[in-house]
């Protein structure tokens, strides 16, 4: 593993921000007693309950980004503090999933009380992504426009997230191509942050298998912002010129130090203006050789009712069966009853669900 973060203005004096809004968490073995702990380029054995990543980008420039990111790196250390993490939380996706987004929920309240308190604080905000392994299974959950990544040798480079952006919006909507994201005025936007009081959060969870060779990488938008994920067409018959983070990453895959600073180098050479923040994390071996095309994320088999559930379900209905068979039974040879009329269904009602759009925040 390898984590780092850090300003881009301090390479770049006319870069817009000259302080560092990110923050990152990593702990790279939860069964321990240690907080926060990661050696960078070492080969570790993947304890019962794995490992987590974190990143969050701050926002509000002038109102205090890194205080709100801060507040979120401080909810993750307290969720994932020694003895919290138990069986009962990590077993499965579910589980997990749970348990990520309780914590970004308890996040985004912490930081929406911080700037209620604070005036000097208002409007700050942050993105958060977070990736936990366990075995040979990656739960991401995330808000906003940080990243979750999967490379590998044999299917090449997967984008796990999905940003909550405007942009991205007009991307699904087919008015946006990726490549004309780059440059678009509003691709500050974010649609969903912890500390936006205008709506409710509401994190996403995807669930993955990990595989031998993967190399995990988080980061934040100032990496992902100005290093397209791969080579695409410039439609001139060419490509865009640069690095790309396919072909990094593929180059510099022995040392995970040495990929990060190619990284690093190469955002600057894209004339970086944002904070940067990556993490990377290696599978070595121990989870099976990798397909030859990218997986779309796993999708858990739906829970089955349990055995005790099933026979209540089967007892209530041998009792409405049987109910329908006594009052059959007692109003056999009765008149018939008066034929229905329709005079109630002439005019059904009208369902009108109106929905609303939410405010964005800006990154």
């Amino acid at each position: 593993m390898h984590a780092y973060s850090d300003a881009a203005g301090k390479f770049n004096p006319d870069a817009v921000r000259s302080g560092n809004e990110d923050n990152f968490y990593v702990d790279d073995n939860l069964n321990d007693d240690l907080v926060s702990h990661c050696e960078p380029d070492v080969s570790k054995e993947l304890s019962e309950y794995g490992l987590i990543m974190a990143v969050a980008d701050g926002m509000g420039g002038m109102n205090a980004g890194e205080v709100a990111s801060e507040i979120a790196v401080e909810t993750i250390q307290e969720f994932f503090s020694p003895g919290k993490i138990n069986p009962e939380n990590s077993a499965t996706h579910e589980s997990r999933k749970a348990y990520l987004e309780s914590l970004i929920v308890e996040a985004d309240k912490r930081v929406k009380k911080d700037a209620a308190g604070n005036p000097e604080h208002e409007g700050m905000g942050s993105t958060i992504i977070l990736a936990w392994l366990v075995g040979n299974e990656l739960t991401v959950s995330w808000c906003g426009d940080s990243r979750a990544y999967r490379y590998n040798p044999a299917s090449g480079i997967q984008l796990l997230s999905e940003d909550h952006s405007y942009v991205q919006e007009l991307v699904q909507k087919g008015v946006l191509t990726y490549d004309q994201t780059f440059e678009h005025p509003q691709g500050n936007i974010v649609t969903r942050s912890l500390g936006d009081d205008t709506k409710k959060i509401k994190p996403e969870t995807r669930y993955f298998n990990v595989y031998d060779g993967d190399i995990i990488l988080l980061c934040s938008d100032g990496l992902s912002g100005v290093l397209r994920d791969r080579k695409t067409p410039d439609g001139e018959g060419g490509y865009f010129p640069g690095n790309n983070l396919e072909d990094i990453i593929a180059s510099n895959k022995e040392s995970l130090v040495g990929c990060r600073e190619a990284l690093w180098r190469a955002a600057e050479d894209a004339q970086w203006y944002d904070n940067v923040t990556a993490i990377l994390c290696e599978i070595q071996s121990g989870a099976g050789p990798a397909p030859a095309t990218a997986e779309a994320p796993v999708k858990p088999e739906p829970a089955t009712p349990k055995s005790g559930f099933k026979w209540i379900l089967l007892a209530l209905a041998v009792i409405v069966l049987l109910g329908a068979g006594v009052f059959f039974l007692l109003n056999k040879g009765d008149k018939a009853p008066e034929p229905q009329t329709t005079e109630q269904f002439d005019n059904p009602p009208i369902n009108n669900n109106n929905d609303t759009a939410g405010t964005q925040s800006t990154d």
